[in-house]
């Protein structure tokens, strides 16, 4: 097992339980417009909001109304202000850790920075924050990851990254980085999944 100098969580899904609100808005805002609006907004977690946005409008025979991304997003924004709870054992786990850590995720800074501050988590990570808007390509691509590495001058295969979605799993090994899959609530945990985050706490 290699020496970790870093932690790169995830936001949505592992640090916030915001995952099942945004599927909820999505899925409410597509059904207007397509058959199958749960399965085609499941298979958006883990993306970027472009691409969530560009894979969408592939699947669908007619375009979107051109407000509708912008008053999804203003929904979404003030759910999470509203919805998220803080989770003080999640906070104390934090405060605990004996190594540097971050978040990397695909969502916009304005996004983590609002869901960090619901979960009353953004003092412990102001200067850590990592965006998919800071690079060229978001999850599955390694690119945030690899800049929260470069960021905190550390060696990629030094990283831990705590993870939920696919696209982030892929893009957390890509980056040639001890990945971990975070399914909380999942029978049958497999190599390199965790149910709890405090689990993470062995691989350090």
């Amino acid at each position: 097992m290699p020496n970790i100098d870093l932690i790169i969580f995830d936001c949505d899904g592992v640090l916030v339980d915001s995952e099942p609100l945004a599927h909820t808005l999505l899925t409410q805002a597509l059904r207007p417009y397509c058959v199958d609006a749960e399965s085609l907004s499941a298979a958006c977690t883990g993306r970027s909001y472009p691409d969530t946005q560009q894979f969408i409008n592939a699947q669908l025979d007619a375009p979107l109304p051109p407000e509708f991304w912008d008053a999804l997003q203003a929904e979404t924004l003030k759910s999470l202000a509203t919805d998220l709870l803080p989770d003080p054992e999640l906070r104390a786990l934090l405060a605990g850790l004996q190594r540097p850590f971050c978040v990397a995720s695909s969502g916009a800074h304005d996004k983590i920075r609002l869901s960090l501050r619901a979960a009353n988590l953004l003092d412990l990570f102001e200067g850590q924050i990592f965006s998919a808007e800071d690079v060229a390509q978001g999850k599955p691509a390694p690119d945030v990851f690899l800049l929260a590495a470069k960021h905190n001058i550390v060696d990629p295969s030094q990283c831990l990254v705590i993870e939920d979605s696919g696209p982030g799993v892929a893009a957390g090994q890509a980056a040639g980085m001890t990945t971990l899959q975070y399914l909380p609530g999942v029978d049958g945990k497999q190599a390199n999944q965790i149910q709890q985050l405090s689990e993470l706490l062995q691989w350090l």
